[in-house]
Order: structure tokens, then sequence, then C-alpha cells
């Protein structure tokens, strides 16, 4: 492995002279003096024990040996340039690209925002919003928001919250809200998204299913918060949405029951990402923002 290291100047040298077509060219490329490129050159052959040259008059023509080394170095070089580039490339991109479901995009990384640009002004963000729960793959995409349980072959996950269910009224509905039975007396709204919402929480307090009558589902968890805003029914949600819903009062959760659903919501993205300065200080603030929601931040009404 050593002399492989002593060895590629020269054959650095050797590739450059085959590719400009001569000494004096190649040591114009290089900035070094002719001879220099002429005892690089006889050191390799000394050391590989091969003649890689014929001299033809006042010049050197490379043997079949020769240019089928120099061949096959050149692309080693390109292929090691390229590495080089892509890598210095990546380390001067100071743009990324988050793929999140609309719920994530509105109810818990928006009103974060701007706490990121506070800190990291320079690292601009392309945020891409996906209508398909399943839509979890990475294709332009420097991080995606999964939802599940952490385990994704050849992926780097972190937890963000797990996927905690409450139920979730207006303040006039929450009044009559004294046991988790009470809530069948009213509309069960969740997301198209989630259709295992409810029956997750009505399981999770020993009630069962109900008609399908009794539902309502909507595009996302967005518009069920607002639907239950406006007194149309009971929503289902997970906590981490809620935190600000409920501190400003636009609805009460009137139940101290939570669904534990054993899923969670996970940063996911290629582990060689995290080796790129904007990716690693994003995915360090995901992770410092992430702290545990209570979702029982405001007292039920009596």
């Amino acid at each position: 492995m050593n002399e492989l290291r002593h060895l590629l100047g020269p054959l650095r040298v050797l590739d450059t002279m085959v590719r400009a077509g001569g000494i004096a060219r190649a040591a114009d490329k290089l900035n070094v003096t002719p001879g220099a490129v002429s005892q690089q050159l006889k050191l390799l052959e000394g050391a590989l024990g091969v003649a890689l040259f014929n001299k033809v008059g006042r010049s050197l023509e490379p043997t079949t040996a020769g240019r089928q080394l120099a061949t096959r170095v050149a692309d080693l070089f390109d292929r090691i340039e390229a590495v080089v580039t892509e890598t210095t490339v990546l380390a001067r991109e100071q743009r990324l690209r988050v793929k999140v479901s609309p719920d994530f995009a509105v109810k818990w990384l928006m009103p974060r925002l701007a706490d990121f640009y506070a800190v990291h002004g320079d690292i601009d963000l392309d945020i891409a919003t996906t209508s398909r729960a399943d839509d979890w793959h990475m294709e332009n995409a420097d991080f995606v928001i999964r939802f599940g349980n952490g385990k994704w072959e050849d992926m780097h996950s972190d937890l963000l919250f797990m996927n905690e269910l409450i139920p979730v009224c207006a303040p006039e509905i929450a009044a009559s809200i004294r046991m988790p039975c009470d809530v069948l007396n009213y509309k069960l709204i969740h997301s198209m998204r989630r259709p295992e919402a409810w029956p997750a929480w009505l399981a999770s307090v020993g009630l069962g299913l109900v008609p399908a009558s009794r539902t309502m589902a909507l595009a996302n968890s967005s518009l069920c918060i607002q639907a239950a805003a406006d007194g149309l029914g009971i929503a289902i949600s997970p906590s981490a949405y809620l935190t600000q819903d409920i501190q400003d009062g636009r609805v009460v959760a009137p139940l101290k029951q939570v669904a534990h659903t054993g899923v969670g919501m996970y940063l996911v993205c290629d582990p060689r990402k995290l080796e790129i300065r904007p990716c690693r200080e994003f995915r360090e603030w995901m992770r410092t923002v992430c702290a545990p929601v209570d979702p029982m931040l405001v007292p039920r009404p009596i």
C-alpha cells in the first residue's frame, strides 16, 4: 500500500503526458520542467519493471503496456475527480429539500421555521408536500418525514414524536364531555390519511366501532381541527399537531385518555447526507425543537 502511495505522483504524470501528447506539453500543464516529467516516468518504469515508453527520435511513444496503463489510470483519475467535485458541490450546497405531509407542514413545521431561520439564515429550505400517506421515497429530497416504526433499510431516522391521539372539540361541546362514551353523541371527525385514528382511540378506552354515518372524513388533520373548532363534531388528531390550537383556546382536549399507537413521525435521510454541514445542522435543529408534547395544555371547561 505504501509503494502504491509513492506511485500516485508518477502515475498522475503518466496520465498527463499521454493526454497532453508529449513531455513538453505535460510539463507545461503540471507547471514543472520537462526534465522533472522524464524523471517521474523513469521512476514509474523502474518501480513497475515494465517498459512504458519507446524513444522515437526526440519524442517518447507509449508502449502497448504503457498505453494500457495510461488508459486505466485515466479512468481512475476521472472517477476520483468526479467524486471530489460531487463532494465539494454538496459541501457548498445551502438549499435543502424536505418532503412532508400537509398536516406536518401546516401544524408542526411552519410554526417553527422562523426559529430555524433565526439561527441558520444561510440555509434555504424547499418544502414539498405529498398527498399520499405512503409516499416516503427519497427522490429529489434530502429529508423525508415518515410515519412508522423508524426502521427503514439503509436509512438514518430520528424520532420526532410518537403518534399519540387525542380527541379535541370546541369549548362549548367540551362542557358536555365527561366520559369517553360521551364522544359518541357527536360526529367523529378524522383525516382521510389516518382512517384508523378513531378506531384506535375508541379501542383504547374500551368502546367499539361506530357506524359510518356517525363519522366525517376530511382531507387532512388541519381541516379536521378547523371543523372541530367550528363545532361540527369531535376531531381526533396527533397531540403534536394541537399545541398552538389548544393554547389559543380554539379547541379543547376534554378527556385525559390518550391512544398510544406505538408508531411515530421520523426525520429520515440517507446517512451520508449527515456528513454535509447544512443537512447536519437541520437534523440537529429538528431534534432540538422536538420537546415532549403535553396534550392537556389547557384545562377542560367546568
